[in-house]
């Protein structure tokens, strides 16, 4: 039996049998002895491949990383490298492995902890620490075969912006669908109604508001109370985190009140009455405040102005409503006038 059918029957089972006989089959119908030549190289390639990976070598390699956990009472304002240039010794699996796992993942340097928090503690606002010190660190992260000979940059430099701190108001973002006669009686109110940031200066110093994160209700029919998240801002810090909120919510029912119209701006010796003398005025108000509206609670008024341009009625104003009304429909919404001699 030749040398070639041992050789061929070894490898049938494999990918390599497969391309054989399809070179076979291609190209070398009338030559058996190519064909088991290229299998040879095939095999011996492979184990020169294994037997290289073996060994142990000193590379570079550039690593990206990605920085995290700064320090809370301070702003960064400097610049950091986004890759390493690291010398590592290891074997040749160990460093194939390491390089197809950079695909999937940078190395994660944790800011405070690698620092010993000395830069939180620390009044200061530039810091310069020697690489060299994060390589044991770093050398975990990657894999306890492989050390880390040198790192380049050999420093890592943060600078930090100055930090101040003043009381924000905090703003509600929220959205109530309400059941039918029903109506939001008052303020949205937050407690606490302001919160302590700090933050940059110049970012600070142009901050008017903290919003919550916008909540959304639906088919209310009674006052809520509920806790709401404050929105985060980028580099911004807050002594709370979470705020209170309170939104009052009551059943609406129809009033009205007969009203009398003032004129406003007649020059003095000029008499103008006024047809209608009173208008009615209907509006929705909550139950528990519909017993205090009286006819002294609303100033509705014309101008004079319109009559000097020539106007034939004159349009009904309200100068001033109570706050807590909806839906103010004011009957009629002009009315005539007569200048009396």
């Amino acid at each position: 039996m030749s040398a070639h059918f041992f050789i061929f029957e070894a490898v049938k089972t494999n990918g390599i049998y497969r391309l054989v006989k399809f070179l076979k089959k291609i190209y070398f119908k009338n030559d058996k002895r190519v064909a088991a030549y290229l299998v040879c190289v095939v095999i011996a390639t492979g184990f020169w491949f294994l037997n290289a990976l073996s060994k142990t070598y000193t590379v570079e390699l550039s690593v990206p990383v990605q920085y995290y956990n700064f320090p809370n009472n301070k702003t960064f304002a400097g610049h950091l490298p986004e890759k390493f240039d690291l010398t590592v010794r290891a074997h040749g699996f160990t460093l194939l492995r390491q390089k197809v796992g950079f695909l999937f993942g940078p190395l994660k340097f944790n800011v405070n902890e690698m620092t010993n928090d000395r830069m939180t503690e620390n009044k200061r606002t530039r810091f310069a620490f020697p690489t060299r010190q994060f390589l044991s660190e770093l050398s975990y992260q990657m894999s306890g075969d492989m050390e880390i000979l040198n790192m380049n940059p050999d420093t890592l430099f943060f600078g930090f912006g100055r930090m101040t701190q003043k009381m924000v108001r905090v703003k509600p973002i929220v959205q109530v669908i309400l059941k039918k006669q029903f109506q939001i009686s008052g303020d949205i109110k937050s407690s606490p109604s302001e919160v302590l940031v700090s933050g940059p200066e110049k970012m600070l110093d142009t901050l008017q508001y903290v919003f919550t994160r916008k909540q959304t209700f639906e088919g209310i029919d009674k006052s809520i109370q509920t806790k709401a998240e404050i929105e985060p801002i980028k580099e911004m810090y807050y002594n709370c985190q979470t705020v209170n909120l309170s939104v009052p919510i009551e059943e609406y029912t129809e009033g009205q009140q007969s009203v009398q119209v003032t004129l406003l701006d007649a020059p003095s010796g000029i008499k103008v009455k006024l047809f209608p003398g009173k208008v009615k005025i209907s509006f929705l108000v909550g139950l528990s405040q519909f017993s205090e509206i009286r006819p002294d609670n609303f100033k509705l008024t014309v101008s004079y102005n319109d009559i000097e341009k020539g106007n034939q009625q004159l349009k009904v104003k309200k100068l001033s409503v109570p706050p807590f009304l909806y839906d103010i429909k004011i009957s009629p919404e002009e009315i005539e006038y007569l200048i009396e001699k």
